[in-house]
């Protein structure tokens, strides 16, 4: 079978496993390659045409013409969290299963990326690096705040928010959550108290977004929401660029509604020269290219498990972790185990 990685991670050894058993592996444009564009959808369709299995990057949406385009595709993988590049709907409907790599190593990483950036902001890192730079000294008005005492606002109370509440007990800060998929007991052991999205953008002194991108919470943090914020409020991104407005946010900060944020996500990936966020004050504003939560085990555990939802798909077997259950029924009649018996 033909396993197509639109952006390889790492060296091509890592995929030997799926060669020793007579499977060829077919590498796209290194992920880490300097300049590195998106696929267009054009240059997927024709690439891809006769994949069996597409691993996917970050970078690259696969979209329903390049589901259709490949007649044999049973399985679309990401070696990460977020399917939200990937058409879900038309997989399903074509009976094409997705799966995504849900390791600890992923949302242990975001969790703690999220604490690093609440951190600088609160102690104002980026602004007491820059004076000294510049050959200057520290004076009052350079000083930070305690990050005890605070109101933290999760929004979206899922693996990563449940991972920063952990790390922030004993913190002595206030817990705010925001999720209507979440019952009210469920938050209580970590002494986060569910609140509406208008009550925690309101009383939070930091709000952080961990919601997953779907319709409804596409731009869910537009001007509206960030007039609602304290002026000496910070908002945090590290889930999904597009649950922000930027062209509000871009206002929000350069007529100080809020105070700063930091943002490792963005509407547009890799983030446009020409993109207003980056002519913000660099003193109030951190810019991470996606990566902030990135470490080497992560990589390796994400890689791992979509080689094993790969290899399940290959012998006719549902991935564990796939994303789109009502799939399975029709991707069994087209796949299942007496359908591929002896390919290779």
């Amino acid at each position: 079978m033909k396993i197509y990685v639109t952006g390889a991670y790492g060296p091509s050894q890592e995929f030997d496993s799926l060669r020793e058993l007579g499977h060829e592996v077919v590498l796209g444009r290194p992920v880490d390659q300097p300049g590195r564009q998106p696929y267009t959808e054009e240059e997927l369709v024709e690439w891809c045409r006769d994949a069996d299995v597409i691993m996917a990057s970050h970078l690259d949406t696969i979209t329903r013409p390049v589901l259709e385009a490949a007649e044999r595709l049973r399985l679309v993988v990401v070696p990460y969290i977020g399917v939200d590049k990937i058409d879900v709907g038309a997989a399903t409907e074509l009976g094409i299963v997705v799966a995504n790599s849900p390791t600890p190593q992923n949302f242990h990483g975001v969790a703690e990326a999220t604490i690093a950036f609440m951190l600088m902001l609160l102690k104002r890192i980026k602004r007491n690096e820059a004076k000294l730079r510049r050959g200057e000294w520290a004076q009052r008005l350079d000083r930070g705040w305690l990050l005890s005492g605070k109101t933290i606002g999760l929004v979206g109370f899922g693996r990563v928010s449940t991972q920063v509440a952990r790390r922030l007990q004993g913190w002595d800060v206030r817990l705010l959550a925001c999720d209507p998929y979440v019952a009210p007991e469920a938050a209580r052991p970590l002494r986060v108290t569910l609140v509406p999205l208008t009550t925690l953008l309101m009383e939070s002194n930091v709000v952080s977004l961990h919601a997953t991108l779907t319709a409804k919470t596409r731009h869910m943090i537009g001007e509206k929401e960030l007039r609602s914020m304290k002026r000496t409020a910070f908002l945090i991104n590290t889930a999904r660029g597009e649950l922000v407005d930027e062209n509000a946010l871009y206002r929000a900060i350069d007529e100080s509604w809020i105070a700063g944020a930091a943002l490792d996500v963005f509407e547009q990936e890799p983030l446009p020269m020409e993109s207003r966020l980056r002519r913000l004050d660099p003193e109030r504003v951190i810019l991470t290219p996606h990566n902030a939560s990135h470490t080497e085990a992560g990589r390796l555990a994400n890689l791992k498990l979509a080689l094993e939802s790969t290899l399940s798909a290959v012998r006719g077997e549902v991935p564990k972790h796939t994303v789109n259950p009502p799939a399975a029924a029709r991707w069994r009649e087209r796949f299942g185990p007496k359908k591929v018996g002896g390919l290779r």
